[in-house]
């Protein structure tokens, strides 16, 4: 290499350096912190919004280096060398704290507004809160838009210019609680049931924390304080720190009655809330059925056992029956009727006969849950309970399928017309990709020969359901279009929701989800 050329490449060299040095430095993350996940899976997307496509899954107790935040979005550098957007509330630093679940924008007063996100794709906007009220508009999955107010289950916001009011469900952000400034607050001792097969207890609300126990599902909680997505619990001897997703509370928790002392368990009696209920041989749900009971039946109470209550069956001997269906007093505001024979039908389902669909089966999965549970399993279950209860009001009952057994579309459609059903309700859990979606929907195809059916049921499952309820809607599924006979489509819960899928799980929401369907039935014919 000669001299000339020599001094000019040292030339275009400092150059380059003078232009490197007078770049804006990066963000001071990219070079200290750590993006770790705080939740299962995280959908890591191409750019900041759930518009963007996805690039990879990342897994829980992951680590990435963070390059730059935008909003409510972190870049993260991936394993492979990509690059790509996961949502701020998802993740924790590598120092344990977790980010912020939605950021104010800057000058904002939470007193007078905050910003929230759309959840669902074209979420409408109303004139009012309700659906009875005109729409003027769509809310786009993952816009934002200012929160001005909300009433009941819905949330007035402006968005481009135009104000209106969107379900809550179907957006994320903006909620003003009393937390301090540490995203702390206290939950007054409420409690809670474990909504999964296994929880991790742990030393303190992260998710790389260290392990001190482990509590299985529907094991009582009760609830300290709640930390970023983690509640400080106690029960079964154990303090500690939960995910909060995985812990169900309010009516979901599904408390026992409260029950009696073995001394004086004999003065009691066990009064029967639902038609159909099963007087098992044993305290377990798995044991063998020694009678069926009718509502408002009372039972006298022999002696407690865990969650369940030994009685005196009708015949002299005893049976057991589940705590939670039954209710120990008689002025609760679910008043119990005299007992009936079961064996001559009751109320306005006598002599009419009703096809139970169990959704998917065999081969044919349906969703998995976020706690990997079957679809087809829960609807059987689901399937069966119903069936009891119809069956104790004196209908004819017939299932598509009584096992895991794959059943084809046009099969199902047909015993819907073999046995001249005057109902046909298939039963189905949703899955979404979004967690967060929740709520059960009631789905009809014909109007004139679906529409009063689904909303008889919808109106008495909709009283009972702990979840939230989406309404009834316009399906076209197969099931529901070939079907001549009268017929409705039910989808009780998302599976993919943590929180949802442990309630879904609980006999509690069973039991009221399947009264609510016969006590429809009922309305229906009458």
């Amino acid at each position: 290499m000669n001299l000339k050329k020599h001094n000019q490449m040292m030339m275009l060299l400092t150059c380059f350096v003078l232009i490197a040095s007078s770049l804006p430095m990066t963000h001071a993350t990219a070079q200290t912190d750590q993006a770790v996940v705080a939740t299962d899976a995280i959908n890591v997307r191409t750019g900041p919004g759930l518009s963007y496509g996805i690039a990879a899954v990342v897994k829980r107790g992951e680590s990435y280096p963070i390059l730059t935040e935008q909003g409510e979005w972190v870049q993260i550098q991936l394993s492979n060398g990509q690059k790509g957007w996961v949502v701020s509330w998802l993740i924790t630093t590598s120092s344990g704290a977790q980010k912020s679940a939605k950021p104010k924008a800057q000058g904002q007063s939470t007193a007078g507004g905050s910003t929230i996100t759309s959840t669902a794709s074209d979420l409408r906007i109303r004139t009012g809160p309700g659906t009875s009220y005109q729409v003027i508009g769509t809310f786009p999955q993952g816009a934002t838009a200012k929160k001005l107010e909300t009433s009941g289950e819905w949330t007035k916001i402006s968005y481009k210019q135009a104000e209106g009011w969107v379900h809550s469900d179907y957006v994320s952000g903006g909620q003003k609680t009393s937390q301090s400034s540490s995203g702390e607050s206290s939950r007054s001792n409420e409690t809670g049931t474990v909504g999964v097969s296994s929880l991790n207890v742990r030393q303190s609300a992260a998710p790389n924390a260290q392990v001190i126990a482990s509590l299985a599902r529907n094991t009582q909680i009760t609830i300290l304080r709640e930390q970023n997505g983690w509640y400080e619990i106690e029960g079964k001897g154990v303090k500690g720190w939960v995910a909060s997703y995985y812990i169900v509370t309010g009516k979901g928790a599904g408390s026992a009655p409260e029950k009696s002392s073995s001394s004086s368990a004999s003065e009691q009696k066990a009064y029967i809330v639902y038609d159909g209920t099963n007087i098992r041989k044993s305290a377990s749900t798995s044991a063998g059925i020694a009678e069926r009971a009718t509502k408002g039946a009372a039972y006298q109470i022999v002696r407690t056992q865990g969650d369940w209550y030994e009685v005196t069956l009708s015949n002299g001997g005893t049976g057991y029956v589940a705590s939670w269906v039954v209710q120990t007093k008689k002025n609760s505001s679910e008043a119990p009727r005299p007992q009936q024979d079961s064996s001559s039908g009751t109320g306005s389902l006598k002599g009419k006969t009703i096809v139970l669909d169990p959704g998917h089966g065999g081969k044919d999965s349906g969703t998995i849950g976020a706690d990997g549970a079957f679809e087809k399993n829960i609807t059987i279950k689901t399937a069966n309970l119903l069936a009891g209860k119809l069956r104790a009001s004196g209908a004819n009952v017939y299932l598509t399928r009584s096992d895991d057994t794959f059943i084809s579309l046009q099969s199902r459609v047909a015993t819907s017309h073999y046995r001249n059903a005057d109902a046909f309700i298939s039963l189905h859990y949703d899955s979404f990709m979004d967690q967060s979606v929740r709520g059960s929907t009631a789905y009809y195809y014909h109007a004139a020969k679906d529409q009063q059916l689904a909303s008889s049921v919808h109106s008495e499952v909709a009283k009972r359901s702990q979840i939230p309820d989406k309404g009834v809607k316009f399906g076209d599924y197969f099931v529901l279009r070939e079907n001549k006979r009268p017929s409705l489509l039910y989808e009780l819960g998302y599976l993919s929701n943590p929180q949802e899928e442990a309630i879904i799980y609980s006999a509690s929401y069973q039991e009221r989800v399947t009264e609510g369907m016969t006590e429809g039935l009922k309305q229906y014919f009458r």
